[in-house]
Parts: C-alpha cells; sequence; structure tokens
C-alpha cells in the first residue's frame, strides 16, 4: 500500500527541482483540503498522494507526449491504484483523457491555480497574509504576471469541478496558507 512517506520517497527520486518538489507539494495540500471539504477524510491520503505525484515525471519527460504518460507506467509497475493513475493522467487536456471522478477534475481545477496563488504570493510583502479570492481574480487579468499559468485551464477546471469560483479560490489560498512553511514561505 502507498502512503505519504512512499510518495515522498519517489517524488525525490524523481524530482531534483526544489521549485517543482514545491509545486507538488502545493497541489497535494489543495489536494486534501478538498478531500476533506468534499467529507472524504478517509481518502485524503490518497487525494494527498494524486497531487504530490502528478508531475513527479516531468523533470525527466517533460514533453507532451511523454508526461505524465511516462510516470503513470512507473506508477503502475508499483501498484497505484487505477483512480491515482486516471487522475494524474487527466490532469492536462493534452492527454486527451476525460477527468470523470471528482479527484480527477479537482486535481485539473487545484494544479494550474496552485502554481498561480503560490507566484502571487511570492511578490507580495506578506505572502499570503491578506489575499483573497478578489487578490487572485485582479491578479489573473494581468497577462504579464505568471505568464506560463494557462488562465483558460483554471476557468475550464472551475467549471468541470462546478465549484464557485471565489470559494475555490478560497479553499486553495487557505490550503496553501496552512502549510507555508513547507512551500518555502516564513
Amino acid at each position: 500500500m502507498q502512503t505519504k512517506h512512499s510518495a515522498l520517497d519517489l517524488l525525490h527520486e524523481y524530482v531534483q527541482s526544489d521549485s517543482l518538489r514545491k509545486h507538488c507539494l502545493a497541489v497535494a495540500t489543495a489536494m486534501e483540503a478538498y478531500a476533506k471539504k468534499f467529507q472524504k477524510e478517509n481518502e485524503a491520503e490518497k487525494w494527498w498522494i494524486t497531487g504530490l505525484l502528478h508531475d513527479f515525471d516531468y523533470e525527466k519527460y517533460p514533453s507532451l507526449e511523454q508526461h505524465p504518460f511516462e510516470g503513470v507506467k512507473i506508477l503502475k509497475e508499483q501498484s497505484y491504484p487505477q483512480e491515482i493513475i486516471e487522475a494524474i493522467l487527466g490532469h492536462g487536456n493534452h492527454t486527451h483523457v476525460p477527468r470523470k471522478s471528482q479527484m480527477a477534475r479537482t486535481l485539473f481545477a487545484v494544479d494550474e491555480l496552485s502554481g498561480f496563488i503560490i507566484a502571487l504570493a511570492k511578490v507580495r510583502p506578506n505572502n499570503f497574509e491578506g489575499m483573497s479570492a478578489e487578490s487572485v481574480k485582479k491578479a489573473l487579468k494581468k497577462k504579464d504576471f505568471a505568464k506560463a499559468i494557462n488562465r483558460e485551464e483554471i476557468e475550464q477546471s472551475i467549471i468541470e469541478l462546478g465549484a464557485n469560483k471565489e470559494e475555490h479560490f478560497e479553499t486553495v489560498i487557505t490550503a496553501l496558507k496552512s502549510n507555508k512553511k513547507q512551500l518555502g514561505f516564513q
């Protein structure tokens, strides 16, 4: 059975970049928060692991033809649950894998947004303090800020998740703020 510890070991085996490790941890944190929000406390660890490992192959296999497909091969070899594998396969539109489960839709919804919120926290004098859904909405309109973040996917993911945009932003902000030290903030 996979645990947080074994998932962290796998992440550290494949990812050397501190920023990619922190991104994976941020997504794991947001996933765990959503598991609890959806009253799936008994699945919170599985959701956390899914978030943590969604990009674990990206450093070694960064092309759209390889990521996340190469990582999924490794997860299958290690007998990770099919639900985790399907969620990871669906976390990007380029895979053309439908997001059937709530966990898969949530991973898609928190991936880009977590990266955006971390980027926003880095440029704010008090990081997460005082950050709100409105702060995120304003920053999303600034096309020159965090250009690599796919804003269309953020919008699409909110629709797929069936979430209220402001509530979704607040959920992810709160989750990341609660784990700010591990994410590299004071």
